[in-house]
């Protein structure tokens, strides 16, 4: 099969796995709150996903370098799916853990994607490719929230929209198997190694192989940045509920509006990551832009200006994805890109299980308090991207 073609139909995959979520994902906080707790421990809930994620990335990563990215994809989608029908067939708190719980270690169908997708396009192109990938994923949130707003509240709503959402998980697994050839002949001979045997663990064995002096500054930015980012969509929903005295219905139209404009500018990153034909200093504007529009979010009046201030927002984080995607894999020998990728995304795990629970207490003391501490995570990432964009700059005169 082309390699265009199978470009297409990972976008696919992309897209329902987004989809799929988007249904579910802006409803889970609030359900937890309806339950009685605390913002904090609803942040304790809704942080085991990323816990979990933390210890799971790497090692699926790994074990895609190992195997093959076609038959870790079809794991993950499945049982991706198992955890959605599990999510949906109780609302309460121990069976909500126990769909998170399964998630967090199998919903990494997106990360060895994009290693695949790293492995199968030339360094020239990957840049235009990741962007389309993350706007066809995004494309997911337009339709996914606004249609999950309407069904939750019905008799039952949520658990119709969990089992929505395990349907296109099982979707994608269908595609999947019939379509995704074996493509680990496409990855390079030193790829096809045997798992370490002794007893050290293949996280442990990851972690204690990689270059650290090679990644700890693009591995940093990336933790400031997505915790930025997620501290502030954490308690979104909630945020706009007390703020604006929104609907679940308003929820998902806001949700789905961020889906569009991120799926848009996925579209237009191969222009302009073209037009800085340097990803370091990509990343650093890209982080600015952030750390404005976060600024601006936190002090919105109104819901229009909220709007308003959500387009940069969704630009920014665009940028971002693409830029710190390409950073990462351009210091990666290419024996390791499922395993770097993997771990890139226990950085972020790390921030999606710290911010429920510093967004729940910070938002105990101030309704205003998630979105400063993203406003100065972001800042500082700004500021570390800065700092690698001026040492590339230095290097290259």
């Amino acid at each position: 099969m082309k390699t265009y073609r199978i470009h297409r139909l990972i976008y696919i995959i992309g897209f329902l796995d987004l989809f799929g979520v988007s249904l579910i994902l802006p409803l889970i906080l609030p359900l937890v709150k309806n339950l009685g707790v605390s913002h904090f421990t609803a942040g304790c809930v809704t942080s085991v996903y990323g816990a979990i994620q933390l210890l799971s990335s790497p090692v699926v990563g790994r074990w895609s370098d190992n195997v093959g990215r076609r038959r870790v994809i079809l794991v993950c989608l499945l049982l991706t799916a198992i955890s959605y029908f599990v999510l949906g067939s109780s609302q309460s708190l121990l069976v909500i853990i126990l769909g998170r719980g399964i998630a967090g270690i199998f919903k990494h169908s997106q990360t060895v994607c994009r290693a695949l997708l790293a492995d199968i396009t030339s360094p020239e192109e990957r840049s235009q490719v990741f962007g389309t990938f993350n706007a066809t994923s995004s494309m997911g949130f337009i339709v996914g929230p606004m249609l999950g707003g309407h069904i939750a509240e019905l008799k039952d709503g949520f658990s119709v929209v969990c089992n929505l959402g395990a349907l296109f998980f099982l979707l994608d697994f269908v595609l999947c198997w019939m379509i995704i050839p074996d493509t680990l002949q496409m990855q390079p001979q030193s790829a096809k190694t045997k798992l370490e045997s002794g007893n050290r663990s293949q996280l442990y064995a990851f972690m204690k192989d990689i270059n650290w002096q090679t990644f700890w500054d693009v591995f940093l930015i990336r933790f400031f940045l997505s915790f930025s980012t997620l501290v502030y969509r954490s308690n979104f929903s909630l945020l706009v509920v007390q703020n604006f005295g929104a609907s679940p219905k308003v929820i998902g139209y806001l949700i789905s509006f961020q889906g569009i404009i991120s799926a848009m500018a996925g579209f237009f990153m191969g222009p302009v990551s073209k037009f800085y034909r340097n990803s370091q200093r990509e990343l650093y504007y890209g982080s600015l832009l952030l750390t404005l529009s976060l600024l601006g979010l936190t002090v919105a009046p109104s819901l229009t200006l909220l709007m308003v201030c959500l387009v940069p927002l969704c630009v920014s984080s665009a940028v971002i994805r693409v830029s710190g995607t390409a950073v990462t894999i351009s210091r990666c020998e290419p024996s390791k890109i499922g395993s770097v990728t993997g771990f890139g995304q226990s950085i972020t795990s790390v921030a999606r299980m710290v911010t429920p629970l510093i967004a729940g207490i910070s938002q105990e003391i101030s309704v205003y308090g998630p979105g400063m501490m993203g406003t100065v995570s972001a800042g500082i990432g700004a500021a570390l991207s800065g700092y690698i964009a001026c040492k590339k700059a230095l290097k290259e005169d």
